[in-house]
C-alpha cells in the first residue's frame, strides 16, 4: 500500500509589524485626456506597462480622472508590498492579500493613528480584485485571482428580490466589518482651534471654502479665477460623479478670505488655476500640499482631520437646520441619491450629550399634594338615606 505524502508546512508567516514600504514609484497627473493618471518610476517598465492599460481600460469605461487617481494609488501600493515581500505581480497569492489586509490594519493609514480605516481596506481589495480580473481577460496574471470573493462570486444582495426580507449573507473573505455610523462632522469649538493654527490667508480661504460650500478637496483645488462669482456670491466646482459643472453657494467669509488671499497671491490671468504655492517658483496648489498644512494642524492639535471631513461639517450643518430642504443640501452636496444625503440627519453627540445633562439637572416635578382621609361624599350619603341634598 502506498504510503500517504504528508501535506506541506505552510510557508513562515509575514512580520507585519516590521513592514516598511518603499517609496519606490509615484502617481503623476499627465495631460492625455485617455490616461489622466499614470504610476511611473518602477523598476520595471513592464510593470508600467501593465498598469497603463489596466487604468486605460477604466477610463475608457468613463470613469472619471478621480477615480483614476484613487486606483492608480492603490496599485501602487500593492507594488510596493510586493517589493517587500520580494514577489512579482503575476506571482501574487491569497497569502500575500492576507499579509496585506493585516499590515494595513495595523499601519499608519490615512486619517488614522493606527491602522486603515475598515472601509478604506475593502476599497483597496475591491480595486486588487478588478486588476487582477482585467489581467485575466488578457491572459495574463496568476491563474486564480489571489484577491478572494464571496462563495457566489457576485455583489452582496446584488440580485435581491425587493418583495422579501434581506437573509444575512457573510461578508468575502479579508473584508472589514464596517460600521455603518454617520459621517463625522467637526464641532465648532474644533473647527475654531484649526482656525487659529492655520499660519496664511490661502489657508484661512481654503478651510472657509471647505466648510461653507462642502466641495470636495479636488475640486476645489481645480478652480480657476472664472469659477468665482462674486456677485452671486457663489464658485463653480466640477462634481466627482457626473463631472457636472455646478454653481455652489459659499460664505461672505470665505469670500472675505478669498478677497484677502488673492490681494497678496502672484498675479494671474482669470483662466489660471485659483490656488498657489506662496514660495517661488510659483505653481498650482496639489492635493499633497493642503494635506500637509493639515497634519501640521494636527500635529499641534492632536487631532486626526482629514479634508473631507470639512465636506462632512458643511452638510451636517445645513441637513440640521430646519429651514433648508433636504433636497437643497442634495444640491449642494451634488449628490445623485437623496439617500446619500439622509445619512447626513443624525443627532450630533454633542449635541446630545448637553440634553441630556441638562434633563438630569432640571428639577424634579413635586407631585400634587392628595387628601389622604377617607371618607364618603355628601352626594352618596344622599342617595343612601333618601335625603335631598
Amino acid at each position: 500500500m502506498d504510503s500517504i505524502e504528508p501535506l506541506p508546512a505552510p510557508k513562515a508567516a509575514l512580520d507585519v509589524s516590521r513592514v516598511v514600504l518603499p517609496s519606490v514609484g509615484e502617481v503623476v497627473q499627465t495631460t492625455d485626456l485617455s490616461l489622466a493618471w499614470r504610476v511611473v518610476g518602477l523598476p520595471e517598465e513592464v510593470d508600467v506597462a501593465v498598469i497603463d492599460d489596466f487604468l486605460r481600460d477604466l477610463s475608457a469605461n468613463d470613469c472619471s480622472p478621480q477615480t483614476l487617481r484613487s486606483y492608480a494609488f492603490d496599485v501602487l501600493r500593492w507594488w510596493r508590498f510586493l517589493t517587500v515581500l520580494g514577489r512579482r505581480w503575476e506571482a501574487a497569492s491569497r497569502q500575500d492579500v492576507r499579509d496585506l489586509v493585516l499590515w494595513m490594519r495595523q499601519a499608519a493609514g490615512l486619517g488614522a493613528k493606527q491602522g486603515y480605516r475598515p472601509a478604506f481596506i475593502n476599497h483597496m481589495l475591491s480595486v486588487l480584485s478588478v486588476f487582477y480580473e482585467h489581467q485575466a481577460r488578457r491572459g495574463e496574471g496568476p491563474v486564480i485571482n489571489p484577491v478572494p470573493a464571496a462563495g457566489s462570486g457576485v455583489r452582496r444582495y446584488a440580485h435581491h428580490n425587493p418583495l422579501e426580507e434581506f437573509q444575512p449573507q457573510p461578508r468575502a473573505p479579508y473584508r472589514q466589518r464596517v460600521v455603518d455610523s454617520p459621517p463625522r462632522a467637526l464641532s465648532d469649538d474644533l473647527v475654531d482651534r484649526i482656525f487659529t493654527r492655520l499660519r496664511t490667508n490661502r489657508d484661512r480661504a481654503l478651510v472657509a471654502m471647505y466648510l461653507s460650500t462642502g466641495a470636495r478637496a479636488s475640486g476645489l483645488l481645480g478652480m480657476t479665477g472664472r469659477d468665482v462669482d462674486w456677485g452671486n456670491q457663489t464658485i463653480g466646482v466640477i462634481s466627482k460623479g457626473t463631472r457636472a459643472y455646478q454653481w455652489v453657494p459659499a460664505s461672505p467669509d470665505s469670500l472675505t478670505w478669498l478677497r484677502l488671499y488673492l490681494s497678496e497671491a502672484p498675479r494671474s490671468s482669470p483662466g489660471d488655476a485659483l490656488w498657489w504655492t506662496l514660495r517661488r517658483p510659483y505653481r498650482p496648489l496639489r492635493y499633497s500640499a493642503v494635506r500637509a498644512v493639515l497634519e501640521r494642524v494636527n500635529e499641534t492639535l492632536g487631532t486626526d482631520v482629514t479634508l473631507h471631513d470639512f465636506r462632512h461639517t458643511c452638510a451636517t450643518r445645513l441637513a440640521s437646520d430646519p429651514t433648508i430642504p433636504l433636497t437643497d443640501v442634495q444640491a449642494v452636496l451634488r449628490h445623485a441619491h437623496l439617500s446619500t444625503t439622509s445619512r447626513y440627519i443624525h443627532t450630533q453627540t454633542e449635541d446630545m450629550l448637553a440634553r441630556v445633562h441638562q434633563h438630569h439637572q432640571a428639577p424634579r416635578p413635586q407631585p400634587p399634594e392628595t387628601n389622604t382621609a377617607w371618607g364618603y361624599s355628601d352626594s352618596d350619603l344622599a342617595d343612601l338615606f333618601g335625603e335631598t341634598p
